[in-house]
């Protein structure tokens, strides 16, 4: 008998702790994006002109409470073959295998670890970026207004392509290896 009462009191234990995880979890808000109004782009140097840049596919699962930022959860997926630039010289290289290589990494994935307060409607994102095969912290800064059911959020991060294997063997005075990633995305809940 005192064997069953242990069972059931670890299985009441178990089961609360189930129950108080939930409800944690629960608190934090699911954002949808409008991919009708949102970008997702890039901005580099290349012998000495701006080159910009866009990724016409890429779509994110956020789930974030200003109020409980503890238990925000965010990764974008980026689907690398999407990635559209005016630029001809650009566009004809940056899909191959010396730039993004989509064939053997159709997709980049942005992961959150940590959001912070950064004062007034800033903050601050802490994660792991998944591209070309590496794995490298990112630091991405943002803004972020929420009126009613719609969040707008606009941030840069700023990425060394080297980091990447991003254009091997091209030198920084060519194209640089700082590349500004700028996000501007709008969410409804």
């Amino acid at each position: 008998m005192k064997r069953l009462t242990d069972l059931f009191f670890k299985a009441s234990a178990i089961l609360a702790f189930i129950l108080v995880a939930a409800a944690s979890t629960a608190s934090a808000e699911e954002w949808y994006v409008d991919r009708n109004k949102s970008t997702l782009g890039f901005e580099v140097i290349n012998n000495g002109n701006t080159v910009t840049g866009t990724f016409a596919t890429w779509n994110a699962k956020i789930i974030f409470d200003k109020a409980d930022l503890e238990n925000a959860q965010i990764q974008a997926t980026i689907i690398t073959g999407s990635v559209k630039t005016e630029d001809a010289q650009a566009a004809g290289a940056i899909t191959t295998a010396q730039w993004l290589d989509i064939s053997s990494y159709p997709d980049a994935i942005f992961r959150v670890d940590n959001v912070v307060p950064a004062g007034g409607d800033l903050y601050e994102a802490a994660g792991t970026l998944e591209l070309k095969g590496a794995k490298i912290a990112v630091f991405l800064p943002f803004t972020l207004t929420i009126e009613g059911d719609t969040a707008h959020a606009v941030g840069e991060a700023t990425l060394s392509r080297g980091d990447f294997k991003i254009g091997d063997g091209v030198p920084d005075s060519t194209v640089s290896n700082k590349v500004t990633v700028k996000l501007d995305l709008y969410a409804t809940r």
